[in-house]
């Protein structure tokens, strides 16, 4: 019998917290940040994760790009905010790509996922990339938040204030700002009485807070201080951490554990750190191992403070990324997760403080010692060293300011955002910042191929707005940018107006009736009926007649409206009952009724293939009617009964204009009459 692999209590994938709980409702929106990035691995795992899709790239080919297509454009944002040395990536601009620019970076690595009925926090040390998911030891909590959760709101709201802030250090002025704002005032009016407040929490064996660092803001273990629960401070500290201020530094995060820790009587510091063997260590007389952290770690401030080493035990040579402080004495303990690295920045000592964000869990031992050890055993494996028979070998910082090699896109940059003009065609609109930049040009993605060039701007103190026609079929998801003589190129990337600006994938583009009337009419979801679609026009060896509709039943006698209208009325109740269920966001309720399987693209399709203006005019009526009658019932945390009908109505008024003008005496007097007759009375 094959053995069952169980998980260890408090260990996990972090994929698997993407996945929607089972009564967490319809996906809303998210908003992210990460240092690192990688824009197909967030699509494809994480996205793909949160809204539940039953396809993937790999096998599904078009259907996968039809249904990520369907479930990205109801949401009311998805966004990640990123350091701008790390923010870019080909993808689809159903999502924000937005760069933080900060003295030091933004290294905070924050999820917040929202569906109907739940909120999910996630905050750790993992990158949004595959190495952060898959490969190395990283830490990370969950808190989840419904009505009748446990958790403590204050964390919500504090992340989303958090959350706020953090999109402050990215353009400010971006059509995408709105949306991520919008998405959090979501959550504070509707999710703010989801968990339990302080006052109800005194007795509890565990606490949660959370501890943000900041420019000008308040330290790391200034925060530690304030949130440690005794009267004193703990006996013992123990910290893990893959990067440490550079060996020639002060390395002033030492001084400060030695100050958070009580200040007299016997006190332990211990490092959790990853380590080398080094080969052929015996025969050339060196030290066996090599610890990835600086000797100033063994610093201490008196005879009574002992500092110890240990080398952490990494599973199947995972590398170290995990970051955290466990702090305790005989009662309490404290432990502090997150992104924080035990660095000057990582703690907003230095002189440039990162962005972090972190959890902070302060556990009671006399209320429950089980609970304590439980997550005691979280903390990473590590076996003690002798550090004088270790080679002090610190690993090269890459998550500092100072030491990034990549190129980061220039202040001037500002946004750059796609939309459709007046006419239906796309444009791209550059905003720079004004005054001097050194000389660039605007490679479009995956070529050599020059956009736009800085010969193309006049000197200016001001900012500058300039709007380009984007002919290709398809809108860009950035640029290379080539900055002066440089090999290395930056990345401007390219977020969308609204969702309305995006043209739909090529094969949702301009449905034939039969098929729309066959996706309407199904209760199968939108890219299965659309895979058997595109299957029969491989088979059909893409033989446009055989989805078209039989040009013979076409030309009919007097009975061709009855014919037309069999076969329209089941579409047209399914379509009816779609528009009026109750929807979580205003996106959803746009796609049901502009989308390329929407109600619009139907009346679009019935005017384009209808014999006859009076065909067209009387089932056009026909569809009016059936939207009229859609009855939308009130219901909480959904748009708004009176917003809803009024987007109805709206559409109905669009119908109208469908309505040919010149159909002459060839549209019977009385059919006119009805036709009329019909919008008047639901356009009103």
């Amino acid at each position: 019998m094959a053995k069952r692999k169980t998980e260890r209590e408090g260990f996990g994938k972090l994929l698997d917290a993407w996945v929607p709980p089972k009564e967490a409702g319809e996906p809303i929106g998210v908003v992210a940040t990460s240092f690192t990035f990688d824009a197909a691995f967030f699509e494809e795992e994480c996205l793909a994760s949160f809204l539940g899709l039953e396809t993937n790239p790999t096998d599904d080919g078009p259907a996968y790009l039809i249904e990520r297509e369907d479930k990205l454009a109801r949401l009311q944002c998805a966004s990640v905010l990123v350091d701008v040395h790390h923010c870019r990536g080909t993808r689809s601009l159903r999502w924000d790509l937005l760069p933080a620019r900060l003295p030091g970076i933004q290294h905070a690595k924050v999820c917040l996922l929202v569906w109907s009925n739940q909120v999910r926090v996630m905050i750790g040390s993992a990158n949004l990339t595959e190495d952060g998911y898959r490969r190395n030891l990283e830490v990370f909590g969950v808190l989840d938040y419904h009505v009748g959760s446990k958790m403590p709101v204050e964390c919500l709201l504090q992340t989303t204030n958090f959350l706020r802030r953090a999109i402050s250090y990215s353009v400010t002025d971006t059509p995408a700002a709105p949306r991520w704002y919008k998405l959090l005032d979501r959550v504070e009016e509707d999710c703010s009485s989801w968990g339990t407040m302080a006052a109800d929490r005194k007795r509890a064996p565990v606490q949660v807070e959370t501890l943000f660092v900041e420019p000008a803001g308040e330290s790391g273990f200034d925060q530690l201080k304030r949130i440690w629960p005794a009267g004193v401070g703990p006996k013992t500290a123990d910290i893990v951490s893959p990067f440490f201020d550079p060996p020639e530094s002060k390395n002033a995060p030492v001084d400060e554990v030695w100050r958070l820790l009580r200040q007299r009587g016997e006190v332990t510091a211990g490092y959790h750190v990853a380590s080398e063997e080094c080969s052929g260590w015996e025969e050339l007389g060196h030290h066996r191992w090599s610890l990835q952290a600086p000797d100033s770690l063994r610093r201490t401030p008196r005879s009574s403070a002992v500092v110890e080493f240990n080398q952490v035990l990494l599973p199947d040579a995972r590398p170290l990324h995990a970051k955290g402080i466990w702090l305790q004495d005989d009662r309490y303990a404290v432990y502090q997760i997150g992104s924080s690295n035990f660095t000057s920045a990582g703690m907003g000592i230095g002189k440039r403080s990162n962005l972090e964000a972190n959890l902070v869990y302060v556990l009671d031992g006399k209320r429950d010692e089980r609970l304590l050890k439980a997550v005691e055993a979280t903390f990473p494996k590590s076996e003690s060293v002798d550090p004088d028979e270790v080679n002090w070998q610190p690993k090269a910082n890459d998550e500092d300011a100072e030491s990034l090699s990549q190129i980061a896109l220039p202040a001037f940059f500002g946004d750059a955002v796609f939309s459709l003009d007046t006419a239906g065609d796309g444009a791209i609109t550059l905003h720079f910042a004004g005054g001097n930049c050194e000389p660039f040009v605007l490679l479009i993605e995956g070529t050599d191929k020059i956009w736009f060039d800085s010969s193309c701007l006049e000197a200016s103190q001001s900012s500058i707005t300039q709007t380009l026609p984007w002919t290709k079929t398809r809108p860009p998801s950035g640029f290379e940018v080539r900055l002066g003589d440089r090999d290395a190129l930056a990345w401007w990337p390219v977020n969308v107006e609204s969702s309305n600006s995006l043209p739909p994938p090529d094969e949702l583009k301009d449905l034939p009736l039969d098929v729309l009337l066959n996706l309407l009419g199904s209760s199968r979801p939108l890219h299965r009926v659309m895979a058997d679609y595109l299957a029969k026009q491989i088979k059909s060896d893409h033989d446009e007649t055989a989805t078209a509709i039989d040009p013979h039943k076409r030309v009919d006698t007097s009975d061709f409206l009855l014919q037309r209208t069999r076969r329209l009325s089941w579409a047209l109740t399914k379509m009816r009952l779609r528009v009026e269920r109750p929807t979580a966001t205003i996106e959803t309720l746009n796609w049901r009724l502009y989308g390329p399987v929407g109600v619009f693209a139907l009346a679009e399709a019935i005017a384009r293939e209808a014999t006859t203006s009076a065909e067209s005019a009387f089932l056009l009526a026909e569809l009016a009617l059936e939207l009229s009658r859609a009855d939308v019932v009130a219901t909480t945390g959904c748009v708004d009964v009176s917003i809803h009908r009024n987007e109805i109505s709206k559409l109905n008024d669009k119908l109208r204009s469908l309505l040919k003008d010149d159909a002459g005496d060839s549209e019977p007097a009385n059919l006119r009459a009805y036709v009329e007759s019909v919008f008047d009375e639901v356009i009103q």
